[in-house]
Parts: C-alpha cells; sequence; structure tokens
C-alpha cells in the first residue's frame, strides 16, 4: 500500500522588519515550521517554501537589497 502524501501544513503571515532599511516584510509560513527555526533547524531546511532573500531576512533580519549592498558581488 502506498504512503497517502500529508496535506501541506496550514501557513500564517509573519512580519519581518529588516534592521537596516526598516521596511517591513510580509510572508506566509507555518507555525511549525517557525518553532522549528527558533529550536536550532536550520532556515533552508525549517522554510525551504521561501525565497533565499527571505530566509536571509529570517537568519540575520536583512532584506535582501541591504545584504547585496553591505556585501556587493566582486570579480
Amino acid at each position: 500500500m502506498a504512503a497517502v502524501p500529508l496535506p501541506p501544513l496550514p501557513r500564517e503571515p509573519l512580519q519581518v522588519q529588516c534592521t537596516t532599511c526598516e521596511k517591513v516584510y510580509i510572508f506566509d509560513v507555518s507555525p511549525e515550521d517557525f518553532f522549528d527555526f527558533k529550536r536550532g533547524k536550520f532556515a533552508q531546511d525549517a522554510f525551504p517554501y521561501l525565497t533565499n532573500d527571505e530566509r536571509e531576512l529570517m537568519i540575520s533580519r536583512t532584506c535582501g537589497g541591504c545584504f547585496d549592498a553591505m556585501f556587493p558581488e566582486t570579480d
């Protein structure tokens, strides 16, 4: 008998403010995933459905634009 896939966990809006530019970002995350992240699970494992910029905002409270300004690509 094949395993029946579980439905996706419900997601709720999460508001995070960039500490550099102070812009507020809102995106949906599963409360269970959020608690796993707060307990030490890596952001990329806790939130595989978020973009890299959204995960960075969760980790460092720095938005993608500010992160890129602080760490520009070098040739």
